[in-house]
């Protein structure tokens, strides 16, 4: 029978009761509930946390940047790809377009929407919609020009959205002829007309004319453009000259998917229906079919590429900052491996201990998610001051419960990711080598771990980096373009000509005021133009061309249609390659003439002179031109979009069939050396001089135009810039932790090597070689990452390989330059040991 055994268990449970009185507990743990363990955990997790305040603080503070950046490029992220839009069940909302032959979506024109709707079956109630501009005045206040749009008594209904006010379209009301109405925005209501509930049924001045206000539309609610402020009946006319064109594309439809109708079988559906149309009309339209968007991925899929590569960038930084900690802790569980011993010489369990660690290490991560959210706060007030125009809903972002739900989230997920593998390592103790340590080294498990640890950050860090040289290498890339135009010392203005004015009246009204804006001190020219580059609007036009058959493939854009003045092409410096300019003897009564662009005349007549050919735009009344002139290519749409072929037409010549369309309201630029605030007070006296009821809008410096084209060009590289550089700093803080814990612990060895008379510049070879063969295995890793990566990273990317050799080099060599002197530091102090005081260091 063995004696000893109950009296070493009665001893054992003795030394457990004194060691949690000790602790300040006032039961046994065996009498503890869930809950009381739990806050006896957090408790003895703070006394321990704020025993080592240094360690604490860098490891609060490292993980605030990596949540904050996090939290705030999710909150990016929740209002702009992932926020329901404020309508009803969003998700069953489609945007339909036409798909053409080649692939590419295009409007409707008014034939083929009404076509569809007709024959279409699913697409019965669709709605048709075109954003419009409105001169609004009356009620005593100044004219203005407000956005909105034109909309068929279907669309409003299908978003799901009632009016707070009134109605909404009546299909009776939604015919030419019918009559004006309009339904107003909250904000327009509230701000125009005083929150006026008695304005419904009343009439309001619309381009001169009457409209009855039947609704307003609850607040929130500006269209999908976010920026419309009313709407007014489409009221399509089949015979107009705008209707009747099956070549000009300018409506959008929206459908509400039925009850258990996905979009893959209303995909199947319309395809079906295409391709019986086409059998029935083969001479007709060459689109092929529909394309079906739910309305999220329709206004996101221009920035969603972008926003998705800047999340996983902030991931990379998370996980630099997750590993920087975890390091942290690898190194104070070293230190902590004699606590360890004792506590398990105690009883305590390895799960008990990895559950305690694990404890502190949420706590960290939750202080880091308090402070982050406000790093988050003062990162999107950063974003919002330099956002780009084309992200939608931008000014949605903020800091709502989603956005505290997901940093809660991440907090707990990298307490547990950053704290598990210290604290298994820590809870892996020999009772025997630990109890017997004086201050030792922390052994070879825990220096693995570290090093894995440093090369995963070090390769994250380096992937960040290729990144960002090859992002900042393909910006300067594009700063290089040639735009075909010089927009230095350019200003833009719109304007439209009062709705009352038709045919040569119109022409006459943007004549005079051209004419008095050429007069106005320090204007050097002035130019009319439909579309200025960099407007963000883009007609195309097909066009015929005498006695030559186009090499586009069918449903292919083939020309750009723009309708200028005669000092268009001297205003914004576009050189003219062969023949002349449009003149002032360009009139409706004269020949009609037409410039085109150098990749129009190459694609139809290569190898011989354009000019003197005819070319005719495929719409109702239009007539043969006469080419004039070759106009040198203009990249309308920004430096990075491939050049398309423009033809030019005076604006004097436009057909009065088309001319409510294209001339609806026209921009002029205006080039001077003069400031913009000096020349905004001539402009609109100029305009009211001619016509007082006119109100001028939109008014850019096209300079400005030019960085708008690249905003979001220029937010990516920003941003990604910023990650980079702030996960190269978590890396190189990371790095010189590690090597300084590693120099406190070797602190006896160094002074061993010193005593023997191993020389300064040995100790900090010494160490720099450990550091530095760290980096270098990181950054191979990390080469190899990018190149992995490279198809994700060439899509944003212009006129540069994902595989630049320049950027593949430099941005390793940086990487380990930086590691190394972070590792100097340490390396440094290890030279100046007192060989006599490292022999007595415990």
């Amino acid at each position: 029978m063995d004696l000893g055994r109950p009296i070493r268990t009665k001893v054992f449970t003795i030394s457990q009761r004194y060691a949690y009185k000790t602790s300040g507990l006032t039961s046994h743990p065996a009498e503890e509930t869930q809950m009381e363990r739990l806050l006896r955990d957090v408790r003895f997790g703070v006394r321990s946390l704020l025993r080592s305040p240094r360690f604490s603080v860098g490891a609060v503070l490292t993980l605030s940047l990596g949540i904050g950046v996090s939290t705030a490029m999710f909150s990016v992220i929740h209002s702009v790809l992932l926020k329901a839009w404020p309508v009803q069940d969003s998700s069953r909302l489609i945007v339909v377009s036409q798909r053409q032959a080649n692939g590419n979506s295009n409007l409707f024109s008014t034939r083929d929407f009404l076509e569809w709707k007709q024959k279409g079956g699913l697409l019965a109630q669709m709605g048709a919609h075109v954003s419009w501009a409105f001169n609004l005045s009356g009620s005593g206040a100044q004219p203005e020009r407000v956005a909105g749009g034109e909309v068929s008594y279907e669309w409003l209904p299908a978003l799901g959205v009632q009016p707070m006010l009134g109605r909404l379209f009546s299909p009776q009301e939604d015919v030419a002829g019918a009559g004006g109405f309009v339904v107003l925005s909250s904000a327009l209501w509230k701000g125009r007309y005083g929150a006026n509930p008695d304005i419904i049924g009343k009439p309001i001045q619309l381009n001169g004319a009457p409209y009855t206000v039947v609704g307003v539309m609850p607040a929130g609610f500006n269209g999908f453009t976010g920026k419309e402020l009313l709407w007014t009946p489409l009221q399509l006319h089949p015979g107009s000259g705008v209707s009747s064109s099956s070549t000009l594309h300018w409506l959008s439809g929206l459908v509400r998917l039925p009850d258990g109708v996905s979009l893959a079988q209303a995909r199947s559906e319309l395809d079906s229906i295409a391709a019986r149309l086409h059998r029935q009309d083969p001479g007709g339209d060459e689109g092929f079919g529909v394309d079906l968007q739910t309305l999220n991925d329709a206004f996101t899929r221009n920035v969603r590429p972008a926003l998705l590569m800047l999340m996983g960038c902030v991931c990379f930084v998370l996980l630099i900052a997750c590993a920087n900690v975890a390091n942290l802790l690898l190194a104070r569980g070293a230190a902590r491996q004699r606590e360890m011993a004792v506590r398990t010489a105690l009883g305590a369990s390895p799960f008990r201990i990895v559950r305690q660690l694990l404890t502190e290490s949420v706590l960290l991560a939750g202080a880091g998610g308090v402070i982050g959210i406000g790093i988050a706060f003062l990162l999107l007030r950063g974003m919002l001051a330099i956002h780009p125009t084309s992200v939608p809903r931008i000014e949605e972002i903020g800091i709502d419960g989603m956005v505290l739900m997901f940093s809660f989230f991440v907090s707990v997920t990298v307490g547990i990711l950053f704290g598990l593998v210290p604290a298994i390592d820590a809870a892996r103790v020999d009772l025997n080598d630990s109890l017997r340590e004086h201050g030792g080294t922390s052994g070879h498990r825990f220096g693995r771990n570290r090093s894995v640890l440093v090369i995963l950050e070090t390769a994250l860090a380096c992937m960040l980096l290729i990144g960002t040289g090859l992002a900042l290498r393909s910006l300067w890339s594009l700063r290089s373009v040639k735009l075909g135009f010089a927009p230095e010392h350019v200003l833009t203005f719109r304007i439209a000509a009062p709705p009352l004015l038709s045919g040569s009246g119109i022409s006459g009204f943007y004549h005079d005021v051209a004419e008095r804006v050429r007069a106005l001190p320090g204007v050097q020219s002035a130019a009319i133009a439909r579309d200025l580059p960099l407007s963000g609007t883009d007609p195309s036009m097909p066009i015929d061309t005498e006695g030559k058959t186009s090499s586009a493939v069918p449903g292919e854009i083939v020309t750009r249609y723009r309708t200028v003045d005669e000092g268009y092409f001297h205003t914004l410096q576009i050189p003219l390659l062969q023949g002349r300019a449009f003149s002032q003897q360009d009139t409706s009564t004269s020949m009609s003439v037409a410039i085109v662009s150098e990749s129009l005349a190459r694609k139809y007549w290569p190898g011989e002179s354009a000019v003197s050919k005819r070319i005719k735009p495929q719409f109702t009344g239009s007539l043969w031109c006469v080419v004039v002139g070759v106009a040198a290519d203009v990249r309308h749409w920004g430096a990075d979009v491939v050049i398309e072929p423009t033809a030019y037409y005076p604006y004097t010549q436009v057909p009065d069939s088309m001319r409510s369309l294209i001339e609806a309201n026209m921009a002029i630029a205006i080039r001077s050396r003069m400031s913009q605030n000096d020349l905004l007070h001539s402009i609109h006296s100029a305009v009211a001089n001619v016509n007082s009821q006119v109100p001028v809008y939109e008014v850019k410096a096209m300079d400005s135009m030019v960085a708008d084209s690249d905003s979001l060009r220029n937010f990516d590289v920003l941003l990604l810039g910023g990650f980079s550089f702030l996960s190269l700093a978590l890396a190189a803080v990371g790095v010189y932790a590690v090597m300084a814990y590693f120099v406190s612990q070797r602190t006896r060895e160094i002074g061993i090597h010193i005593a023997l008379g191993a020389s300064s510049r040995e100790v900090l070879r010494l160490i720099l070689r450990q550091g530095a063969r760290l980096a270098i295995v990181g950054s191979v890793v990390g080469v190899v990452g990018a190149f992995l990566l490279r198809k994700v990273m060439a899509s944003f990317l212009y006129g540069l390989s994902a595989n630049d050799p320049l950027i593949l080099f430099t941005a390793p060599c940086m990487m380990v330059l930086v590691i190394v002197l972070a590792c100097w530091l340490p390396a440094r102090r290890a030279t100046k040991i007192d060989p006599i005081t490292a022999l007595r260091y415990e």
